[in-house]
């Protein structure tokens, strides 16, 4: 813990130095959480627990060193969320690139956040502080990996763009194998509003298991909000078996005034083999039953109370299909009123 402290107070000292002139930094965060109430719970002793929690805390600085080269780095902090931890916030490191600009291209490298739902998928959901987007929740992939990536447009409109990954696949921890994998990613924007994005990756055999994962995605958004349809699947291959898990995501997010969204969306998964090992009761916050087909619905209403504040009431409900084996898990209800804030 002391380790930890000391890298954030230098961190932070370094960022409020003075800096050249050609220098040109900023600083930001924001934090999200929820006051929870578990209604309905699978494992019943979860049942009736409430409590206030950050789910994450972001410090992030930005700097533009030059006219072609940029940094990032940003530090998280977030509540263990398994309802049995009671460890204190430490702060990790989040983002560490330097990223060259040449043209409609970037080339990044440090730890990246790869096309798997990044820039298109999360940005068009916008609601990262009530869910993560599917691939995410169901840990088919990491939000961070170690790598080298180039990205940029394909043509002069920036109707075509790219992000093309090599990477570690060990998120934002440590190396400690030689399994790398392979990120791509391909977005089309043919009219105002509308967004289409085909993406697939490979990930090279470690202790004799490889996988890849595929997925698309299309959004449509006016002034009324917008709509977005996701359909991801993960195919492992371990030895001489191999199975699948896949996520079939749908959400809309209404705008009924100033300041006002109506948010719903479903997502349902299915695996192929006891349900491909789907480990529900590893997910954060909301964990859900383990080996069974998911259905998992949230509804809310986001309030902008001031530009940096958002108050978001919300319901997570998750039901389950027949298992193959066992009994079907009860229902789980989560209430919630998850709020943002953001600071500079």
């Amino acid at each position: 813990m002391k380790k930890e402290s000391l890298v954030l107070i230098v961190v932070m000292a370094v960022m409020v130095l003075p800096k050249p002139a050609q220098c040109d930094g900023s600083f930001k965060g924001k934090m999200f959480g929820d006051y929870y109430y578990v209604a309905g719970n699978n494992v019943q002793d979860l049942e009736g627990r409430h409590g206030l929690w950050f789910r994450r805390i972001y410090f992030t600085y930005n700097n533009q060193l030059t006219d072609n080269l940029k940094m990032r780095l940003r530090l998280e902090m977030d509540s263990p969320g398994d309802f049995m931890s009671k460890d204190k916030m430490v702060p990790v490191v989040k983002d560490a690139w330097l990223s060259y600009s040449f043209g409609d291209n970037s080339v990044l490298a440090g730890v990246i956040s790869p096309p798997t739902f990044g820039k298109t998928i999360e940005d068009f959901w916008g609601y990262r502080c009530l869910e993560k987007t599917p691939l995410d929740l169901f840990k088919l992939r990491s939000s961070r990996d170690h790598g080298i990536a180039m990205k940029g447009n394909l043509n002069q409109s920036g109707s075509i763009s790219y992000m093309a990954m090599f990477g570690n696949g060990s998120s934002n921890k440590g190396e400690i194998n030689k399994g790398k994998i392979f990120y791509g990613a391909l977005t089309f924007e043919p009219a105002e509003g509308f967004v289409l994005e085909a993406y697939g990756d490979y990930e090279t055999e470690v202790d004799k298991v490889s996988s890849y994962v595929y997925q698309g995605f299309a959004g449509y958004q006016g002034d009324w909000g917008r709509i977005g349809l996701h359909f991801a699947n993960k195919h492992v291959n371990a030895v001489d078996l191999g199975w699948d898990f896949s996520v079939l995501s749908g959400f809309a997010v209404i705008s009924a005034g100033s300041g006002l969204d109506i948010i719903a969306r479903y997502d349902k998964t299915r695996g192929d083999g006891w349900e491909a090992g789907f480990q529900g009761n590893k997910i954060s916050y909301i964990p859900l039953a383990d080996y069974v087909k998911t259905n998992l619905i949230i509804v809310g209403v986001g309030f902008k109370v001031l530009d940096s504040l958002l108050l978001i009431p919300n319901v997570k409900y998750a039901f389950y299909d027949e298992p193959e084996m066992g009994d079907k898990p009860d229902a789980d209800i989560y209430a919630n009123l998850s709020f943002l804030f953001k600071f500079k």
